[in-house]
């Protein structure tokens, strides 16, 4: 990370500083090179490279990310090239692209009593009511794990349906975790420590939330 930002600091005197402004795109090309992966990025308007901190990305993923600098004619060393252009880039995130339907199995009939509740567990209603009073508490939760979102900013996202209501519809709870052992359509115990509106940014907001989460079948 300091290798990152004092790059940053030394291309400042040639490049404008555009910081705060977030992009979207598909990867579709990637090249490694001094500690760094450059990411050719398609939107919908055009492609162009992008440069952040070493990192795992694979072609087809979409990735979201903050511009810091826009620099013209970089020369990589590392690579024997120089672009035209590159954005450097930093709070990546990122995930694999798959239909929304491959990864959703959504309960859409409403219960009053959680058919998979169990004597130290709550449901998710009951969760989300009592969020504030359980701000900061562990917290379980047994139901359906109806969406799985992977690796993004960093963690897992598992959301757990019961069939219980929150504001006259179906709810869910995320948790957010490092385990990938559960799938989508799994009955799950989930265990995790409640925050509640918590804000990642980038327009990651929740009221409730469990990080840290385990989960047994």
């Amino acid at each position: 990370m300091k290798m990152f930002k004092l790059l940053l600091v030394a291309l400042a005197c040639l490049s404008r500083l555009s910081a705060g402004d977030i992009y979207e795109g598909v990867v579709v090309d990637t090249l490694n090179g001094g500690g760094y992966t450059y990411l050719y990025i398609e939107d919908a308007k055009k492609k162009y490279w992008v440069a952040v901190e070493g990192v795992q990305i694979d072609k087809g993923m979409e990735v979201r990310f903050t511009e810091e600098m826009r620099v013209k004619n970089f020369e990589s060393k590392s690579l024997n090239r120089t672009f035209d252009e590159i954005v450097f880039a930093s709070n990546l995130q990122y995930r694999t692209k798959t239909p929304q339907t491959a990864h959703l199995a959504l309960i859409t009939e409403m219960v009053k009593v959680s058919p998979y509740k169990q004597k130290d567990t709550l449901s998710v209603a009951e969760a989300y009511n009592d969020r504030v009073k359980l701000n900061g508490t562990t917290i379980k939760i047994r139901g359906k794990v109806v969406k799985f979102s992977e690796n993004i900013i960093g963690r897992n996202w598992i959301h757990i349906q019961d069939g219980t209501g929150i504001d006259n519809e179906v709810g869910r709870i995320v948790f957010t975790s490092t385990e990938s052992h559960v799938k989508v359509g799994d009955i799950v115990t989930a265990t995790g420590v409640v925050s509640v509106d918590k804000n990642f940014g980038s327009g990651y907001v929740y009221k409730i939330i469990a990080e840290n989460a385990s989960f047994q079948k």
